[in-house]
């Protein structure tokens, strides 16, 4: 074999060990690249499973109180047998969720409860748990859809029934629209509380510069709901209470659907509702007319609703006299629409106001002890709010009551 043929095969060899060196390399990165391919899917479908686990039990968490709700308005809710659901699967998904209902042990609420739900997907599980509290219709002391107007010289402060000796109250009063001086407000009131606007909205634009507010002003991050109030089933009159200069005593027994209350003075005696006895519930049709001086009184030991669905129309010096002793012993519900609530001068309120849908005037020298939830709301000079802080404390058998998430973690 001469050199140059020795050279040549050499050659050869040396190309294909550069080839086999190549294909080796090749095979380890196309090895490399399939693992981290195949790992890659295996920890989106990983991923994807969580994901769905998480928002199943989210939805234990939704359904469970939605059940709760449901079992509230329909009166079954029953705290000695708490529900319990067994494993319940997603419509359209392979995912399911398992929730249990247990009283809050950790709270001094009697009506906290804590709801445990755990999601599954795959191989997947997440467990989310919630605090569940009562939510009332009065957790602000002056809710409006609208215009709240506080006229000169008004004082809205707070003070808690329940605990005399409180002084750090916590008061807020606000609107959810998010319209321009929706909370005008008169020089020298004085708003002893936080004053919130609708979502999104600018506080400077919505609040006027007038008075003195000592809290924030902030906009909402959630929008408010108004639940809607339906009078309750009662017998029905067909005839109106009506009494000139002389008193109605009404008891639970007369707890009935009225077409109106009429209260008039006759020969300087006023016209008087009188409640006794307990609790007295009314659906009032059409409207409540209270002449000068005439009172609606609930007496110790009683309390009054009214459903009403006309309007109320009140002259001067009207009392709303509540001498029960808890501003939810006297209560308004508005169930009708574009309804007007006027209370004139010289006239006070030791109760609360639901009514949505209505524009609610307290004229100058108005008092109210409670809270109030309207369209409108308008203070004219000189009127006083105080907000009852134990509101806050819902129990079972308030009108419009319902649980909602109070706090929750993973």
């Amino acid at each position: 074999m001469n050199t140059k043929t020795y050279r040549r095969l050499g050659n050869q060899g040396s190309i294909l060990v550069l080839a086999l060196v190549v294909v080796v390399i090749l095979m380890v990165i196309g090895g490399g690249v399939l693992s981290i391919g195949m790992h890659g899917q295996f920890t989106a479908i990983r991923t994807g499973s969580e994901i769905q686990a998480r928002m199943a039990a989210d939805a234990g968490i939704t359904q469970a109180l939605f059940m709760m709700n449901q079992q509230l308005q329909s009166g079954s809710w029953n705290t000695s047998s708490l529900l319990s659901e067994q494993e319940q699967q997603l419509p359209y998904s392979n995912s399911s969720f398992i929730y249990k209902i247990a009283r809050d042990e950790m709270s001094a609420k009697t009506n906290e409860y804590v709801v445990d739900s755990l999601g599954m997907s795959g191989n997947s599980q997440r467990a989310v748990q919630a605090t569940v509290r009562l939510k009332w219709l009065f957790e602000s002391a002056i809710l409006v859809k609208d215009r709240i107007s506080l006229m000169p010289n008004t004082l809205v402060t707070g003070y808690n029934s329940a605990n005399p000796t409180d002084t750090d109250f916590s008061v807020k009063i606000g609107t959810t629209s998010t319209e321009a001086d929706r909370i005008p407000i008169g020089p020298g009131t004085v708003i002893d509380a936080d004053v919130f606007v609708g979502v999104g909205a600018d506080p400077a634009t919505v609040i006027g510069a007038g008075g003195t507010i000592t809290g924030r002003k902030y906009s909402l991050v959630v929008e408010v709901d108004f639940p809607v109030i339906t009078a309750p089933s009662l017998p029905v009159t067909g005839t109106a209470l009506s009494a000139k200069g002389a008193t109605i005593k009404l008891a639970p027994a007369d707890s009935a659907q009225y077409t109106g209350i009429q209260l008039a003075q006759t020969a300087g005696l006023p016209g008087v509702l009188e409640i006794s006895g307990g609790k007295v519930l009314l659906h009032i049709t059409g409207d409540i007319d209270i002449g000068n001086g005439c009172e609606v009184i609930v007496n110790p030991g009683s309390s009054l609703i009214i459903y009403i669905d006309g309007n109320i129309a009140a002259d001067n010096s009207l009392g709303f006299n509540n001498e029960a002793g808890n501003v939810k012993d006297f209560q308004i519900y508005g169930t009708g629409v574009d309804q007007v609530f006027d209370i004139k001068a010289m006239s006070s309120i030791f109760g609360i106001i639901y009514a949505p849908e209505a524009q609610i005037n307290i004229y100058p020298g108005g008092e109210i002890r409670g809270a109030l939830v309207g369209k409108d709301v308008t203070f004219k000079s000189g009127c006083t709010f105080y907000y009852d802080e134990a509101l806050r404390d819902a129990t079972l058998d308030d009108e419009g009551v319902r649980f909602v998430v109070k706090r929750w973690k993973e």
